[in-house]
Formats: C-alpha cells, sequence, structure tokens
C-alpha cells in the first residue's frame, strides 16, 4: 500500500459515498470550508493499493504551526466537528477478520508515517461512531480517549418516542404549545452569530466557531444538508438552531440558546425536529455531545441512546507543555 494527496475532488467525493461510515464533514466542499476559515492546511491523504491502484482508505487531516510548534488534527478546533477520522472502502467490511486487521493495519502504519514525516508535537484524532478498532494507533503509542453522543431511533412509531420521554420534559412540551411558537428556517447567519457570542460571553468563553461567514459558506454549498433555524415566540426570536441531514441521519447540530426562559423552547424544538425528521423518513436522530454532565441532564431526558467514539492522541515533551495552553486559549477570551 502506499499513501498520497489526493487532488481531484471527484474522486474524493465518489469514495465517500461508496463508504458505509459516511459523514457530511467528508465532502470535499466541507474540507475546504474549514481550511479556509481555520487557517490549517487540509491534508487530504488517499491509501491505495499498489498492484490495482484502488483507492481503500481516506484519511483527511489538518496541519497547523504556531509558537513554532506543530499540531495536527483530524479535524481543528473551533471548527464544531465532533469526529472525523477516516473511511475505509465497502469491500473492507467484507473481509474476513484476519484480513480486516491486516488492511487496516496497513492504512493506520502509512498515515503514521506521513504523520511522523511532519514531525508534529501534537496528534489529536477523533473517529465516528462506527470505528471500533483502534489498536493499531494504541501499538504505534498512541493514547486512546473516548467521547460521547446522543441517538434516538426515529424508525419507532412516534408515540412510543413521545412515551419514553421523561414525564417533566412532555409537561414542557406541552407547556410550550400554549405559545405561538414557530420555526422558521433563515439564512441570517450574522444574527446568529450574534446570539451565540452574547450568551457564551455571559459564560466568559470565547466565541465557540469561525463566525457568521463559516456559516454561511456550508449553507451555501449544502443547502440540502444543512439548515438553520430561529423559533418566534409571534415575532421575538426566543431560540435557534442549525441542523444537517446526511444519510440517514439527522443531526442537532447547533442551537439551543433559549432567549426566553418562560418557554420550554429547547424541550419543544427538539420534539418538532424529531416530528420532522420521522416525516422525510430519516432513520436517526442525533442531539450531539454527552460529555457535559450539566448538558446531559437535558439532552438524557429524551431517553436517547447513548453511543461512544474513539480518539487518539500523541504529544512529545513540547506538545504536552503546549496543550493546555494552547486548548485553553482556543476556547477562553
Amino acid at each position: 500500500m502506499s499513501v498520497a494527496v489526493v487532488h481531484d475532488r471527484a474522486i474524493w467525493d465518489a469514495f465517500v459515498e461508496t463508504s458505509p461510515d459516511k459523514l457530511l464533514y467528508f465532502q470535499w466542499d466541507f474540507l475546504k470550508i474549514i481550511e479556509k476559515h481555520s487557517e490549517y492546511t487540509l491534508l487530504p491523504y488517499g491509501v491505495f493499493d499498489d498492484r490495482t491502484k484502488e483507492l481503500l482508505s481516506i484519511f483527511p487531516l489538518f496541519y497547523y504551526k504556531k509558537w513554532g510548534i506543530k499540531f495536527i488534527f483530524s479535524q481543528p478546533p473551533r471548527s464544531l466537528i465532533p469526529y472525523m477520522g477516516f473511511l475505509m472502502n465497502p469491500g473492507y467490511y467484507s473481509l474476513r477478520q484476519r484480513d480486516r486487521e491486516t488492511m487496516l493495519n496497513h492504512v493506520v502504519q502509512g498515515i503514521h508515517q506521513e504523520i511522523s514525516a511532519v514531525s508534529p508535537n501534537y496528534v489529536s484524532l477523533s473517529f465516528g461512531p462506527r470505528v471500533r478498532d483502534i489498536r493499531p494507533f494504541l501499538w504505534r503509542g498512541y493514547d486512546a480517549g473516548i467521547t460521547y453522543t446522543y441517538t434516538i431511533d426515529l424508525i419507532r412509531p412516534a408515540d412510543t418516542i413521545w412515551n419514553l420521554f421523561d414525564k417533566k420534559c412532555r409537561a414542557k412540551i406541552r407547556s410550550a404549545e400554549k405559545h405561538t411558537i414557530r420555526i422558521q428556517e433563515t439564512h441570517d447567519a450574522p444574527t446568529f452569530c450574534s446570539i451565540i457570542d452574547e450568551r457564551y460571553r455571559q459564560q466568559g468563553l470565547k466565541f465557540p466557531f469561525y463566525g457568521a461567514d463559516y456559516l454561511m459558506d456550508i449553507l451555501a454549498a449544502f443547502p440540502r444538508n444543512v439548515k438553520m433555524y430561529f423559533l418566534y415566540e409571534d415575532t421575538r426570536i426566543i431560540d435557534l438552531a442549525i441542523n444537517y441531514e446526511y444519510h440517514d441521519r439527522i443531526v442537532l447540530w447547533m442551537g439551543g440558546i433559549s432567549k426566553d426562559k418562560t418557554i420550554p423552547s429547547n424541550e419543544f424544538s427538539v420534539w418538532e425536529f424529531i416530528k420532522s425528521a420521522k416525516a422525510d423518513g430519516l432513520k436517526i436522530l442525533e442531539i450531539q455531545g454527552a460529555d457535559i454532565k450539566r448538558l446531559c441532564e437535558f439532552k438524557s431526558k429524551f431517553n436517547p441512546q447513548l453511543e461512544s467514539n474513539f480518539t487518539v492522541r500523541k504529544k512529545d515533551f513540547i506538545g504536552k507543555s503546549s496543550e493546555l495552553i494552547y486548548l485553553k486559549f482556543l476556547k477562553r477570551a
């Protein structure tokens, strides 16, 4: 096997569409938007079979150098991408276990060599929910971590989903329904970001992503997949959301900033998005992120399933010393 940077968008996107683990973030345009707004350099690696020239895996990475320190991420901080990692071609999943392990080990070995050639001080890779075998990274000295997210099975009847909500959650939704709430799609990224910025400033936090231009580029590139919404009570904006749909999954991606604490708009919007996604034939709804306790207390009210994702990191002495300073700088003003 050999590793090379893939320059052909058509080849890249065709591979993404054939992979069982495909995510919207892997699309070429999404990666380029991240590169444009993050100031990281995209390294769109492909792993090829030397004999057949078949593309076996794609493995996008992002490189950044700051203060003389080299960083490699599977997705840059502040991109709001929860996980990325790599994709394997469909043939991988039909192999016998020994052959799968051999192929995966070769893929990881090739990418590990490319990473080592850059000599980064800090490497952080976060994988999608279907990547369960990270042993080849552990064998090469990476440390493992785990993150969590919530999902709701939309194949079940709506009544079944509703009846499994926490009792207080159902009461709040009924309370919200007494108000004149409407959910309206919008492209007003500046207003969306202004509301987010206000809430984060109240918490002493830095604005969490690259800004309105970043959102506008994503909305323009993926109008069928990514939707921005404002929730109104009469003419007042009381909440906001950005969701994306891809394959058979809808992800509640950003938002949940309730501007009127007397109206349980968060609970109301989740239930409305569940009903809408079911009507569109989607199979899974993801309430993104289940790692912060205070947020889990809200999200778990919908009786979701817990999904886990693996992360791996590798850092030298300089990387260890700079990690806390750099990542803290990214999170706080």
